[in-house]
């Protein structure tokens, strides 16, 4: 997007966790440049995470415009735990008591296109095969949702992508994962749906029709043809002109990354699909 450059700048600065959910604030340590930032978190009691936040393309990114912060929780708070989607089969971690937020100012101008993905890594969790440890995302106050697009072995890593900006926090998901394909197919439906007024008419009716091709292969229990079409999904967005569905997220936060939107949670949904086999 032409209206789009890259900012090189390299800084190291301090922020500080806020919320009444934290037990302790403590410093996060950012380094910008270009279109990626790395946090370096180091919270009491030697909770700690190395996060990455990528941009395809932004706008008047810098250490003051991003918003990073990370602090304690409460794992029994209740007011946290209602914002999990399954009180009985998703749960905090005793181990990893961090949430992570980011919210850029309103007034500061920043602005990217397309997705932004979000890379943590902690030594404090240990990935092993099977392990029901997903990366969830929410907004402010919101219901927190799985975005899990990749995991990594060794020390727990993973990725997620967004479109917009949350909350983050790892978290034990027992849920059968077939219960967590149907919800992310619908999430990523119904999503499609609230945005059509949003996208041209004919690009809307072949993301529809592609979905329906999902839903189907679903129900016949083809989980690898139905990651195909997700990724087909996606794809189509991708080679979409950005006059036909917009892809733009600003600190204004008066327009919807559609594009965004979608595909992060096209690439979730893949993510569990390739799960079931």
């Amino acid at each position: 997007m032409t209206a789009f450059k890259a900012l090189a700048l390299s800084v190291t600065v301090l922020f500080l966790g806020v919320g009444s959910i934290a037990s302790k604030a403590d410093p996060v340590e950012l380094t910008v440049q270009g279109n990626k930032v790395e946090a370096v978190i180091n919270l009491t009691g030697n909770v700690s995470a190395d996060l990455t936040l990528t941009f395809q393309n932004s706008v008047g990114l810098t250490a003051d415009n991003i918003g990073i912060s990370a602090q304690l929780i409460d794992i029994t708070d209740l007011n946290l735990l209602n914002r999990l989607p399954d009180s009985l089969n998703t749960n905090l971690l005793a181990a990893f008591p961090m949430l992570i937020t980011i919210e850029p100012p309103s007034n500061k101008g920043f602005a990217f296109s397309g997705l932004a993905t979000v890379d943590i890594h902690t030594h404090n969790l240990e990935y092993l095969p099977g392990t029901p440890l997903r990366f969830f995302k929410a907004p402010l106050n919101g219901q927190f949702e799985d975005v899990t697009a990749t995991m990594g072995s060794g020390s727990y890593r993973a990725r997620g992508t967004t479109g917009k900006f949350s909350q983050f926090l790892i978290v034990a998901d027992l849920r059968p994962v077939l219960t967590v394909v149907n919800t992310k197919y619908n999430r990523l439906s119904n999503s499609l749906a609230g945005f059509s007024t949003q996208i041209e008419p004919v690009l809307y009716t072949q993301l529809s029709s592609k979905l329906s091709e999902v839903q189907q292969l679903i129900t016949s229990q083809d989980y690898v043809l139905a990651s195909n079409k997700v990724d087909d999904f996606s794809r189509i967005i991708e080679q979409a002109d950005q006059s036909d569905i917009p892809n733009v997220w600003r600190s204004s936060r008066d327009i919807d990354n559609v594009a965004g939107e979608l595909i992060a949670y096209a690439n979730t949904l893949r993510f569990s699909l390739r799960l079931v086999n």
